[in-house]
């Protein structure tokens, strides 16, 4: 598990006479939460202080200098390990000095504007935004006028959680990361809860009893009726918790048939997806979700698109850091890259991986997974041609920048190039 660094951000507000925050949307092509609205911010530096680094940061990315003093605690609040990139992070709440403006000062951001915490709310109750769980909270808390808000703001039961919990960071796409037999450097799956009242249940990953049961009390929490369970492939990270599932709950589980006649004996698949399938989900905003049959890493892989926000439920198409395995019989070169071609032509506005972070940088993660298999492709050609034709042999002479200890995986990604490139003609 990956140490959190220490950081710091500021609620900045003012009233105007309406209660307005100032929040900001990080650059697409930032690694971290690209496309995210969040609050000023950033790392400690060495030896400096939460209180210090607040001030700098709000200075450096607003121009609003403040005193330290004027900061109130709002709450501290710790990244889940699910991604390589994680932060302990300390919230100030700071009222803006009337006589200074803020303003977007930093190239990790494109736009920067005073808002009510409620419009903030409504856009992303519209499905329309981005925000990480602790900037719905302070939202949510500021709704609610100053009158006791910094103990609202410290009131999070999940701040500090070190995982187990409901993400939402788009209304109503939803995940709980569990603990699973997955291949690293994940060491969690995502199951994805879609909808509101009503709610699919998308890969319940974990064949671990603790894991299995902290989402049912997550979905016991949440009070909603499962009208179905789906899985995207076949593969043990995936599917190890759908039994469990399917019996505590009573509800069906649903799969390509592909993945339910390569599961059979293993799990009670009830029903397979129709070409194309849709369904719609009532709530606030409403959901459509559309099965994708892309095939590459599994045969029967399918993803899920919601299409009236454009949100991308990815399986192991893409993944929140890293590439994907593609692993001969199973896996097939040609196949994945045709997948990702035809998500990509979809314009999603978000990638909700069952691997890592949600992505908001939707075309340019595919675009970089396509482009990266490709140089992949041509430097395994050259090796190919100057005589190199072993796979691990390969491995060493084209995956420089990969830790050995995965090569013996690089080595079955080098065997569906090949695969694909004597389908082509080209070896």
């Amino acid at each position: 598990m990956t140490t959190p660094s220490a950081a710091a951000a500021v609620i900045l507000y003012r009233e105007s006479p309406n209660l307005e925050v100032f929040w900001v949307r990080r650059m697409l092509q930032m690694s971290y939460q690209g496309g995210f609205y969040a609050f000023p911010g950033g790392r400690l530096e060495p030896h400096e202080s939460p209180r210090d680094a607040a001030v700098r940061e709000l200075h450096e990315e607003t121009g609003v200098q403040i005193d330290p003093d004027e900061l109130r605690d709002a709450g501290r609040w710790v990244t889940p390990p699910i991604t390589r990139q994680r932060f302990d992070t300390q919230f100030f709440l700071a009222r803006c000095p009337p006589d200074q403006t803020a303003r977007v000062l930093s190239s990790e951001h494109d736009v920067g504007e005073w808002i009510r915490p409620q419009d903030a709310i409504r856009k992303w109750r519209e499905g329309s935004i981005l925000i990480a769980p602790p900037i719905k909270h302070a939202l949510n808390s500021l709704s609610e006028g100053l009158s006791g808000v910094e103990a609202r703001l410290k009131s999070a039961p999940d701040a500090r959680s070190a995982g187990g919990t409901e993400i939402e960071m788009r209304r109503g796409v939803a995940f709980v990361p569990l603990r699973t037999p997955t291949l690293p450097p994940a060491t969690h799956t995502n199951c994805y809860l879609i909808g509101d009242d009503d709610v699919v249940v998308i890969d319940p990953a974990s064949p671990y009893e603790e894991e299995q049961a902290l989402l049912d009390r997550v979905l016991e929490k949440r009070r909603a009726r499962i009208r179905e369970i789906w899985l995207t492939h076949l593969h043990r990270d995936h599917v190890g918790g759908a039994n469990h599932l399917r019996q505590r709950w009573g509800a069906k589980i649903a799969a390509h048939p592909i993945t339910a006649r390569d599961l059979a004996g293993q799990v009670h698949v009830d029903r397979t997806f129709a070409p194309n399938e849709t369904l719609d989900l009532e709530g606030q905003p409403g959901w459509r979700l559309r099965i994708l049959h892309t095939p590459g890493h599994a045969r029967g892989h399918v993803c899920i698109f919601e299409e009236l926000h454009g949100s991308l439920i990815t399986g192991d198409l893409i993944a929140g850091f890293g590439t994907i395995i593609i692993d001969p019989p199973e896996g097939r070169m040609a196949d994945y890259l045709d997948s990702l071609r035809r998500v990509l032509a979809l314009e999603p506005t978000a990638l909700f991986p069952a691997h890592g972070p949600v992505i908001g940088d939707a075309a340019g993660r595919i675009r970089e997974y396509i482009k990266h298999r490709l140089e992949r492709e041509e430097n395994i050609l050259m090796a190919w041609r100057r005589g190199v034709r072993d796979a691990a042999a390969i491995v060493a002479a084209v995956y420089t920048d990969v830790d050995p200890a995965m090569h013996g995986f690089a080595e079955r990604s080098v065997t569906a190039h090949l695969e694909k490139l004597r389908d082509e003609g080209r070896l």
